[in-house]
């Protein structure tokens, strides 16, 4: 049997990578405590001990609080360890889950800002749009203007309660009658772009804007205005002779929480064209 080399808190401290008052706070806990404590007080730590303050730093590491590695040390096994790594895997999981959606929502955010500050406002153009996949709230077309606000905000925390905010902005979705008869403010529903795949989002959400060519629309200034940009839009169809087709797309790009001045703000704007009216 080999002897056990011996260690001060110092050097014990530098072995292991950690400060002293790791060790003396550890000890205080009642976590890790010394091999022994010589006579002149001293705290004298063995080479044995190498292996399970490893086995601390990882548990760390790996997200379990002091508390939880203290009632493991106190009652350690192989099947005490494997449960709490089983346990430990299924949080890390999710976590990886988290930051991977918060990942897709700052590249979305950026995508889209860096979009509208390159954009030309102001002039209509048609694009060609793929199918994309939107978070549907429930109709709102018969609600009081005044509790628009309250229902958007529930809606909002909702989808993100529910992980389906990919940082995309919330919109509003207009009727074709209601678009066609200038009446842009009475909102159907409202709407949120997600890139979550069909399956993970409930069904009483479930909605798609669909492929097809679109006259789209920037406007520069407060979201709360957008008449002058539905009447230019308005113009442009009946110019081009073209019909519109199913729900208006309003996103709001550039809002309150990038300036604090409604004149900067960006709305676009998107008309979906009927296929039997292209020219």
């Amino acid at each position: 049997m080999h002897k056990q080399v011996i260690f001060h808190t110092g050097e014990f401290a530098r072995m292991v990578g950690v400060n002293k008052k790791t060790l003396h706070y550890y000890d205080a806990q009642g976590i890790f405590c010394p091999d022994s404590v010589a006579p002149n007080g001293y705290r004298c730590y063995s080479s044995r001990q190498l292996y399970a303050f490893q086995l601390i730093r990882t548990l760390r590491e790996l997200g379990l609080s002091l508390e939880e590695i203290r009632s493991y040390l106190a009652r350690r096994s192989p099947q005490g360890l494997t449960t709490l790594l089983k346990s430990q895997q299924q949080w890390l999981e999710g976590e990886l889950r988290r930051y991977r959606r918060m990942q897709r929502m700052v590249k979305n955010n950026i995508a889209m800002l860096e979009q509208a500050m390159q954009v030309p406002c102001g002039i209509v153009t048609l694009e060609e749009w793929p199918r994309s996949r939107i978070v549907v709230s429930e109709k709102v077309r018969s609600l009081p203007f005044a509790e628009h606000d309250t229902f958007i905000q529930r809606y909002i925390n909702e989808c993100r309660e529910k992980e389906l905010d990919d940082g995309y902005p919330p919109g509003a979705m207009v009727a074709r009658e209601d678009f066609s008869l200038g009446r842009e403010q009475d909102i159907s529903y409202y709407f949120i772009r997600t890139d979550r795949p069909e399956r993970a989002i409930p069904a009483k959400y479930q909605g798609s804007r669909p492929a097809g060519r679109y006259a789209v629309l920037y406007q520069q200034g407060d979201y709360m205005d957008t008449r002058e940009a539905y009447e230019k839009l308005r113009r442009f169809f009946a110019e081009k002779q073209l019909q519109p087709g199913g729900y208006s797309y309003e996103e709001y790009i550039i809002e309150d929480m990038c300036s604090e001045h409604p004149e900067d703000y960006v709305t676009r704007i998107a008309v979906p064209v009927e296929s039997a009216g292209l020219r």
